[in-house]
């Protein structure tokens, strides 16, 4: 009896372990194929650096040729939008008029880091008479400049560089500081402006107070390569046409124009509506006068010569 249900024991544990092979049916199976492999997604390049602006060397005609640049190979000239995202990226004040392009040294990065840059700009303000150049060394003149400052919302920590004109030009330059020393930043500002027969052309230089050196140093190398074209020249200037400006040379530092623009000529002589004859009007009129009363004593003496009766 153990015997025969220590057989069936075994049978029923050989059923149990063969049903889960029979469990899908007794179809064919499938070819020994193995499964294709899994292929990983291709990798996206990674983006490269943003590739440097492209500048030009060599003549360049600004304002329809009322300006030219002669660009050297040391220096490099970039587009309007270059120099706005420039002036954008170091929160820099913009430059009065027409933004016309930067100037930089040729190795410069000036889409990115910390190097600086020259912003190049033309103000159509009419014409600047060089004789109010000696505001410059008025006692008050750097308290009139931080006083506009602080009205034009600018920083001024005072000069850098003093201001000064050169005649033979003619063109002014200076420099300020827009933080203190010690501080950081782009707290340096380098402006010099030729004055032309309509406007000024300007060269406004962005960078830190330890570039000062080498800003400095530039200076008369970037002025030379300013011209205005014959016809827009300072010494174009026709008083009878041309409009002179409202600014003076120290507001030219300023950015403040004057109440009312000066007479092209020197107003000593009293020039007016009269034509510029207002200072010999006494003159005038007492010869009228004299005239007058030399003819009325003639026609008198004729007209008693008449009243002789004669012989």
């Amino acid at each position: 009896m153990r015997k025969y249900f220590a057989h069936a024991l075994m049978a029923l544990l050989a059923l149990s372990m063969a049903s889960p092979a029979l469990a899908d049916g007794t179809g064919t199976a499938g070819p020994n194929v193995a499964a294709p492999p899994v292929r990983a997604a291709p990798i996206a390049p990674q983006a490269q650096g943003a590739s440097a602006p492209v500048g030009q060397t060599g003549q360049i005609a600004l304002m329809n040729g009322a300006v030219v640049l002669n660009v050297p190979a040391g220096y490099r000239f970039y587009p309007t939008p270059v120099a706005e995202a420039y002036i954008a990226r170091n929160n820099a004040a913009r430059p009065d008029g027409a933004i016309l392009g930067l100037l930089a040294p040729a190795n410069a990065r000036i889409d990115q880091g910390d190097d600086w840059a020259t912003v190049v700009s033309y103000d159509a303000i009419g014409y600047v008479q060089p004789a109010t150049a000696s505001g410059l060394t008025d006692t008050n003149f750097e308290a009139d400049v931080r006083t506009a400052r602080q009205n034009q919302g600018r920083a001024f920590e005072g000069f850098a560089v003093p201001a000064a004109f050169e005649t033979t030009a003619p063109s002014l330059s200076w420099a300020e500081r827009s933080a203190a020393p010690g501080q950081g930043g782009r707290d340096f500002r380098h402006e010099q402006k030729m004055l032309g027969r309509n406007g000024v052309a300007c060269l406004t230089s962005i960078g830190s107070a330890d570039q000062m050196g080498a800003i400095a140093a530039a200076a008369p190398d970037m002025l030379g390569m300013v011209a205005f074209s014959e016809g827009n020249r300072h010494a174009d200037f026709q008083p009878a046409s041309d409009t002179v400006s409202s600014y003076s040379v120290p507001g030219l530092v300023t950015g403040v124009p004057q109440a009312q623009p000066q007479a092209a000529l020197d107003t000593s002589g009293g020039q007016t509506a009269f034509g510029g004859l207002s200072g010999w009007f006494p003159w005038i009129a007492f010869g009228v006068i004299a005239l007058a009363g030399g003819g009325y004593l003639l026609m008198r003496r004729r007209r008693d010569d008449n009243l002789i009766p004669e012989d």
